[in-house]
């Protein structure tokens, strides 16, 4: 039986370096002319399907908004009978391109919002949901090149937001079903024991050789922590998630 992991979080919270990890593990994200080309944003490239993304963008756009203005929280869109093109498409990237291998995933941070489509398709998705701390996230958000792209006209306030919907979202998605929270901080103090939990909850141990165990280390190290948080927690919701995950480590 296939494994299927989905990694889950809002965009700058170590999706990108956790998918690595999984890469390293044999994990397949899709062809490599089919993943989003690496850029300045994360030059160790996303592992991001572009398929994928056009899909979730689709799927936003029919429910009324985009990745940074999301839509309104509706329970049950998922079944909506003109979703079936969506699906068709869905179906054709899952069986023709994804679910050949023993392991496969994807990773793209818009899923958080769409997840109750994906979870129709694969129900045995792993999910793991990446946490960062929100002023540290939103930090880095603001000083992506989305805030000129898409005329975010206050992008550190934006990327708090953001942060609250997507986590709030992939968190009660997934609510009652095993799953793994990697948080950044730690996957920077310890990127080796997070690896050693991803790969665990993934049924992937075997797969943590000496040679995988030093390239997983050579590939963390150097791309992480680009941002230090403001300091406070400041009156945002977003800050009182945080809070309240944190206790659960």
């Amino acid at each position: 039986m296939s494994r299927v992991i989905g990694v889950l979080g809002m965009m700058r919270t170590g999706t990108s370096a956790v998918a690595g990890v999984l890469e390293l593990l044999g994990v397949h994200f899709g062809s490599e002319e089919r993943l989003l080309e690496p850029n300045v944003a994360n030059p160790a490239g996303f592992r991001e399907h572009k398929g994928i993304i056009a899909l979730n963008d689709e799927l936003l756009a029919w429910r009324g908004g985009t990745w940074y203005a999301p839509p309104e929280a509706r329970s049950g869109w998922e079944d909506d009978p003109e979703l079936d093109s969506f699906r068709r498409q869905a179906r054709e990237i899952i069986d023709s391109e994804l679910a050949t291998h023993e392991a496969w995933a994807w990773k793209d941070p818009r899923t958080c919002l769409t997840l109750p489509f994906w979870q129709s398709f694969v129900p045995s998705l792993l999910p793991v949901i990446c946490v960062r701390g929100p002023a540290e996230t939103a930090q880095s958000f603001a000083s992506m090149g989305w805030a000129v792209v898409d005329r975010l006209e206050h992008p550190y306030e934006t990327g708090l937001d953001l942060w609250l919907r997507y986590t709030r979202d992939a968190l009660e998605q997934t609510r009652g079903r095993a799953r793994l929270l990697v948080f950044y901080d730690e996957l920077v103090d310890d990127p080796l024991g997070q690896s050693d939990r991803l790969a665990a909850f993934a049924d992937l141990s075997e797969r943590l050789t000496p040679d995988r165990r030093r390239a997983i280390e050579e590939f963390l190290r150097p791309s992480l922590r680009h941002q230090r948080p403001r300091e406070g927690f400041g009156e945002h919701p977003a800050f009182a998630l945080y809070s309240r995950l944190c206790e659960t480590r």
